[in-house]
């Protein structure tokens, strides 16, 4: 089985605003339709281990209900497929279906993908709000990036472009087809629409899939395309707070999508802890945090952690 993930940033030079939901629990807010992982032997010897997650919302809204029952009727049911094969035997044609969660604030974006056994990979993609009890429309995540249907398909034909080339392979001499690049690439065009599902990651970056032509196997094969990175000419104000005087510098502000360095002054008698509003950060070595720079104003909470030994 061949999985292939095609990463390509692009840069959309607009900003946006999110509304802070820091409070948001998170946990306990997705649980699982189907949850189910083994090994299974069809009556002809094919030997696969399987994984079945799929996702649920956990509200009592009408879109975190339209949401649930469209994940059901799409992805439940094809598992359910897969497990009625199990029990009489037969050859399985899907052995994974999992999922990832993504916040931004209080809202959740959900990708769903699920595998065949002709290498292609199914997508889906489903955004809700908690905050507002809100499904996250596609107009409603251009919107709120300030970028229109008009600039979003731009960049999108752009990266596909790119996308498609580089995963063209040429038809090889002497085979007998009216295909070429040219057609190949006017119908990957040709199939991409405003209407596809995108959905935001943890950075706030906008992403997507699209299908790509080949002249072999099933002629189109969906890649993600991710992400649609937000560097805007605005800047975002950077707050320190708490122990500020273990910070040796930090960026006053930054622009949305810009790394933000961190360096912090050693401790001896303790420990020290970093974290960021409406961000995830990482610590490169001990004196050194990063984070990426969403499209808002953030604070940088620097916390001491004594030892108890003073």
């Amino acid at each position: 089985m061949k999985y292939r993930l095609i990463a390509l940033v692009l840069l959309l030079c607009l900003p946006w605003g999110v509304c802070a939901y820091a409070d948001q629990p998170r946990q306990n807010a997705i649980l699982e339709l189907t949850s189910i992982d083994g090994f299974y032997v069809d009556d002809v010897g094919n030997r696969e281990s399987y994984s079945y997650h799929v996702p649920q919302i956990n509200a009592d809204t009408p879109a975190a209900k339209e949401i649930n029952v469209e994940i059901a009727e799409s992805f439940g049911k094809r598992v359910e497929t897969q497990l009625g094969y199990m029990e009489g035997g037969y050859s399985l044609w899907s052995w994974h279906t999992n999922w990832e969660a993504y916040w931004n604030g209080s809202q959740v974006f959900l990708l769903i993908t699920a595998d065949d056994n002709s290498d292609r990979t199914e997508y889906g993609a489903f955004g809700y709000d908690f905050e507002t009890g809100k499904r996250m429309t596609n107009a409603m995540i251009l919107d709120q990036k300030g970028i229109s249907e008009e600039q979003y398909l731009e960049k999108l034909r752009e990266a596909t472009t790119v996308l498609f080339d580089e995963l063209y392979i040429p038809i090889p001499e002497g085979v007998k087809t009216e295909l070429t690049h040219d057609s190949l690439l006017e119908d990957t065009l040709g199939w991409l629409s405003a209407d596809r599902p995108i959905y935001l990651n943890r950075f706030g970056e906008i992403e997507t899939w699209v299908a790509i032509a080949t002249p072999a196997g099933a002629g189109r094969y969906d890649h993600l395309l991710a992400p649609f990175s937000v560097s805007a000419d605005k800047t975002y104000a950077i707050s320190l707070v708490g122990d500020t005087d273990l910070v040796e510098s930090c960026p006053e502000s930054a622009k949305a999508g810009e790394t933000v360095t961190v360096l912090t002054y050693d401790v001896t008698d303790g420990d020290k802890k970093i974290s960021v509003s409406g961000a995830d950060g990482t610590s490169v070595d001990w004196f050194e945090y990063q984070f990426v720079m969403p499209d808002h104003d953030v604070e940088v909470r620097v916390e001491f952690i004594g030892n108890g030994l003073a």
